[in-house]
């Protein structure tokens, strides 16, 4: 036995001991040691009045006559009983009273200087006097819970406790929080609970609690009293009278663990689930009926460990809370099915626990559920049968800023009330699931999957979502009945309705009014019905204008192969298919009028087979296995993005059906459940396995609120990344400005997307924003103007791999060159990848024209020029214009970029003595025509009169798309002979291929092609670059406008001459062959005059058909012949 158990074991066997004596009082100058002790002063076991007092050489008779108490020893466990004062002279921290004696109390004030824990619970006290608590500056814990303490019981002096950090005031007859807790500084621990409080206003200074406990009174509001308690982590507030728990609960981000139970809660905000250190929830014995739909975007890095929703009104079950929690407690709700589709999810998660009983369960069987969560996830294994399940679809919610589009989508999604703040406004765009369930005639409900893509509004955004507008999807268009504006419509409504059709040239529309509880009914009927007629005849106009174009041109006694051309894709806009439902509905978020309405015409347009043919069609149980195959492996991927191959690969291996593969990914992107953009000619061979992804990966670096949201100050993440504040805010500032995007700052932006210390996976990223997106090019690190904006790309990066990859097979007398070469490359290291450094991003750069620039360019007024424009009669897709300034900027072009500013791009080739200029601008004037029957658009081209093609500073926006154009001009460095114009157009046209090829990407566009006229400098001749043939067989053309004969050289593209020996060769080659033999297409080098450009009555098409037939002869001029 050691020596201390030994004297606690003394010690105990003396308390039973007779009192035979009196003690003494403690005095102050008794002298105290070093250890510290615990001592609780009671009754003595005769029956005596606790009192405590401390004596010096005290006998041992009289100690048997002190009271009781509890001692511990510095470092020891445990308290023991004793009598006091202890034989030796020790340090008292903590006391332990069962009366309010005046000798009880001087003993207190004795011990001042020491105590550190005051325990006054349970002795009947009414009132806490001064002098029970005087001079204690050094108390830290107080107990005085299960007395009969009121309101008026506390002294003045209670302010005084400066040290204080834990209170207990629980079990007592309080009806208000005493006002003088407000001025202990250090309280962390407060304990209120079981006493008649209806409110703790009183609290709201108190800063610093850590645990609040308020369990047991009649509360009906607690957060908004607390949302400034930062440092809150506990939270009790069971059995109240909690109607509400607010979304300012956000605020209160150091909450771990909080108890709501028993009270008559209905809902629980969003927040509540996303406190980022949540570990325990408990809101059982409630009334909720529906749990919040969450963005939950891949695996959840941090886990809530329980939460209890048991014994609520629970019909639907809360899946995604299976995604983010340990333990669910759902018992004793109202909850009939487990969607099959959750259980997918759950297979990597199987360590959960769920309980699900005492509910009226029909699928799972009840005693299924009742055996856990790994039985129902075996359940669910054992019969594909049950996994039925059917095609969703995708819908996508957009309308001007502040329409209210998020509050009522998530009011749609929880099927409750959710009013969003301004703070929570949509950034980018974010995407919520909904499961429904539609009745059909003689069939069971189907259960169906909504994906809602809520898009913000904000018109920085048109220019990335566009690529987003894959169909098939609804669209749900939405305004704010409060701030409608007839006035306004197009803004409102036509540049969205123009936004859409130019993409696809398909439409299916639901429009939905917001905010009809701020109106009176009368007036909501009438904006409604003005919205829905305004819609119509806008819709109606646009097919209107599109047929006046198409009897325009049939009307002409000669048309041209660019007219019949343009005519042909007129009356391919004129099949444009809308489905607009046959009312606009008014809602409000507030109090979900008008929402259930939203959500049946949703049903009812679904049902449309013209619009969505795969909608409600039955999905193979093989399709869902690689559904939940690719969630998975898009949730295991911190890079998220497959080639195509890859995918295919994978897919194949694990399920077969190679031949199916195609549709599967079909069906997933067009449920959202993952992205493959297959008529993009860029993205196509991209998988994204997890959509939140590459939403996240854009919207980092491309945010309206970037300059108040992206804070170096503000948020600790981007600390981890090594770069100093000072840097930091010089990247930050260098993108708002100048459109310069640094690879650091990307890092510091991308830290949650990707691993930014993989290398790899930042150069893939940055190579997805450059070659794939086209929202940037690379450029220097520095350098002198004109040369800082072009990089040496390295021989193998992604530009030349491919140019050298087109240009492989072009001659064949280059083969075996090519293959010695590779057999040197196998011997040499491999080389190092291509790194970019910075960007320019052209949606940032809004910087003005260079104050030289107008001096440069009219220094070559006089020389040859070629120029040609674009222009859009009715609107031009957002960010068309910035996407032709990344693809200028590729190595094929050969251009040296020497400015780039807000709407224009200034080159020089690096080959011939080229300048080239690229701008876009809106056409300020009406149309001027000539008097000619042909009727064509004047424009003043470089004279800058009546267009601001050149002069404009500022981006064609969402609205100001209509009249828009872009121009392109290449003009010689110096003066030089006619004959030299073929270089201008080999400069221009290989860039104009590249602009139709975008354009073919917006399938309802209206374009409008235009060449300059070399005399007077209009645009005076149509656009005939796609069909040459016609002016490349004649030498003159006459302006419309000036009335002269002008060459055809500078009209489109000269005709391409072959040289005798290539002829010779082809002659050669046309023998070997034989007459009816036909010499193949890989033999004969397309015309670069030609390119890429399909055309019927293109000269090139002509040239590979006499080619293909073995007819060399037809390509032999007759001088040569």
């Amino acid at each position: 036995m050691t020596t201390k158990t030994k004297q606690n074991s003394d010690i105990f066997r003396g308390f039973m001991r007779p009192d035979s004596s009196h003690p003494k009082s403690l005095q102050e100058d008794d002298t105290v040691s070093a250890s510290e002790v615990s001592f609780s002063l009671s009754d003595s076991s005769s029956g005596s009045s606790g009192r405590s007092s401390r004596i010096s050489g005290m006998s041992t008779s009289s100690l048997f006559s002190l009271p009781l108490a509890h001692a511990g020893f510095q470092g020891a466990r445990h308290l023991h009983p004793q009598r006091l004062p202890s034989a030796k002279k020790e340090r008292t921290v903590s006391l332990r009273i069962l009366d309010t004696d005046e000798e009880t109390l001087m003993n207190i004030q004795v011990l001042r200087h020491s105590l550190k824990r005051l325990d006054m619970n349970s002795i009947h006290l009414t009132v806490l006097t001064s002098d029970m608590i005087a001079n204690l500056t050094k108390l830290e814990k107080l107990d005085l819970s299960f007395n009969e303490l009121a309101d008026d019981s506390f002294p003045d002096n209670l302010k005084e406790l400066e040290s204080l950090i834990e209170l207990k005031l629980n079990s007592n007859e309080l009806t208000k929080v005493p006002i003088d807790l407000r001025r202990l500084k250090h309280l962390s621990r407060l304990n209120l609970g079981w006493n008649r409080l209806d409110n703790i206003k009183s609290l709201e200074k108190v800063k610093r609690l850590h645990c609040l406990v308020i369990d047991n009174n009649n509360i009906t509001s607690v957060i908004k009293e607390i949302v400034n308690h930062k440092r809150l982590e506990i939270l009790q507030c069971n059995a109240n009278q909690i109607r509400e728990i607010p979304r300012e609960i956000r605020m209160l981000k150091n909450l771990k663990d909080i108890d709501i139970s028993n009270n008559q809660i209905t809902g629980l905000p969003p927040e509540l689930f996303q406190l980022p250190k949540l570990e325990a929830l408990n809101a059982s014995c409630n009334q909720i009926q529906r749990i919040p739909s969450l963005n939950i975007k891949g695996r959840v890095k941090r886990r809530i460990e329980t939460v209890d929703l048991s014994e609520n009104l629970l019909t639907k079950f809360p899946e995604h809370l299976l995604l983010m929690v340990d333990r669910v407690d759902l018992s004793g709700n109202r909850i009939k099915t487990i969607p099959a589709n959750v259980i997918k999810k759950m297979e990597w998660r199987t360590e959960q626990s769920l309980d699900i009983s005492d509910n009226p369960l029909s699928s799972p069987p009840a005693d299924v559920c009742d055996s856990g969560l790994r039985a129902i996830i075996q359940y669910f294994k054992e019969d594909h049968t049950r996994l039925k399940a059917y095609q969703g679809l995708k819908i996508l919610v957009m309308g001007t800023q502040g329409s209210g589009k998020t509050s009522l989508v998530q009011s749609l999604v929880d099927q409750q009330p959710r009013l969003t703040d301004t703070h929570e406004r949509t950034v980018g765009m974010e995407c919520f699931d909904m499961q429904v369930e539609i009745n059909e005639e003689d069939c069971d409900p189907k259960p169906v999957l909504y994906t809602f893509w809520d898009m913000s509004g904000h018109p920085f955004y048109i220019t990335t979502h566009y690529t987003f507008l894959e169909q098939p999807f609804l669209a749900m268009l939405t305004f704010n009945m409060v701030e409608y504006n007839a006035k306004e419509f197009y803004s409102t409504f036509g540049a969205w309705l123009d936004w859409l059709i130019a993409k696809s040239n398909k439409l299916s529309l639901l429009v939905v009014g917001t905010h009809m509880d701020k109106l009176k009914p009368s007036k909501v009927v009438g904006i409604c019905k003005e919205v829905h007629s305004n819609i119509t005849s806008f819709l109606a106009e646009h097919r209107e204008n599109i047929t006046k174009e198409v009897n325009k041109i049939a009307e002409r006694p000669q048309i041209s192969p660019s007219m019949t051309d343009q005519m042909k894709k007129n009356r391919e806009l004129l099949k444009l298919r809308v489905t607009f439902h046959e009312r606009v509905i008014p809602t409000s978020s507030a109090d979900m009028r008008g929402v259930s309405e939203v959500q049946k015409a949703i049903e009812s347009m679904t049902e449309s087979r013209e619009c969505f043919p795969n909608i409600l069609r039955t999905i193979p149980s093989l399709w869902l296995d690689v559904e939940g195959y690719a969630e998975d492996r898009g949730n295991e991927m911190q890079y998220p993005v497959m080639t195509w191959q890859k995918f295919e690969d994978e897919v194949t291996e694990k399920f077969g059906m190679k031949h199916l593969i195609v549709s599967i990914a079909t069906y997933l992107h067009e449920i959202g459940k993952l992205m493959w953009f297959s008529s993009d000619p860029l993205l196509r061979e991209f998988i994204f396995l997890r959509p939140s992804w590459i939403i996240d990966l854009i919207r980092a670096p491309f945010r309206h609120d970037l300059q108040e949201s992206v804070d170096f100050s503000n948020d600790d993440y981007h600390r981890q990344t090594g770069v100093p504040q000072f840097k930091f805010d010089r990247f930050k500032r260098e993108l708002l400005q100048e459109g310069i995007l640094d690879r650091e700052f990307l890092k510091c932006l991308w830290l949650s997307c990707i691993d930014i210390e993989s290398a790899q996976e930042v150069n893939d990223a940055i190579l997805l924003l450059m070659d794939k997106l086209e929202l940037a090019y690379p450029i220097r690190k520095n350098g002198k103007e004109g040369q800082w904006m072009n990089p040496d790309y390295p021989e193998t990066s992604p530009e030349k791999e491919k140019d050298k990859a087109n240009n492989k097979d072009k001659d064949k007398d280059n083969k075996d060159k090519d293959k010695d070469n590779k057999d040197k490359d196998k011997t040499k290291s491999p080389p190092k990848p291509f790194v970019v450094h910075r960007l320019i991003v052209p949606i940032y750069r809004q910087i003005p024209e260079h104050e030289h620039f107008q001096e440069e360019w009219e220094m070559m007024e006089d020389h040859h020029r070629v120029a040609v424009m674009f222009k859009f009669p009715h609107y031009m897709p957002p960010g068309l214009f910035e996407r032709i300034t990344v693809r200028a900027h590729k190595p094929k072009f050969n251009l040296n970029f020497l400015r780039h500013w807000s709407n224009g791009i200034y080159a020089r080739h690096n080959d011939k003595a080229v300048r080239l200029l690229c701008v876009m601008g809106r056409d300020t004037t009406a149309h001027v025509h000539s008097q000619n029957e042909n009727e064509l658009p004047i424009d003043a081209g470089s004279s800058g009169k009546g267009s601001d093609v050149r002069n404009s500073k500022a981006s064609v926006g969402f609205e100001s798309g209509r009249n828009a154009e872009i121009r392109l001009e290449a003009r010689f460095e110096e003066a030089c002979d006619e004959e030299k114009v073929a270089q201008l157009w080999q400069v221009l046209l290989p860039l104009i291929q590249d602009v139709e090829a975008l354009l073919q990407q917006s399938l309802g566009l209206r374009v409008e092609r235009y060449t300059q006229c070399p005399s007077c400098r209009q645009m005076a001749f149509l656009g005939e670059w796609l069909t040459p043939k016609e002016f490349q067989t004649a030498d003159l053309k006459t302006c419309d406008f000036c009335q002269k004969s002008v060459s055809t050289k500078y009209l489109v593209q000269p005709k391409e001459k072959k040289s005798a020996q290539e002829l010779m060769k082809l002659m050669r080659l046309a023998g070997r062959f034989g007459p009816k033999k036909k010499m193949p297409l890989r033999m004969f080098k397309t015309p670069p005059s030609v390119g890429n450009i399909k055309s019927s009555s293109d000269t090139g098409q002509g040239e590979n058909n006499n080619i293909a037939n073995g007819n060399v002869a037809a390509l032999v001029p007759a001088e040569v012949t």
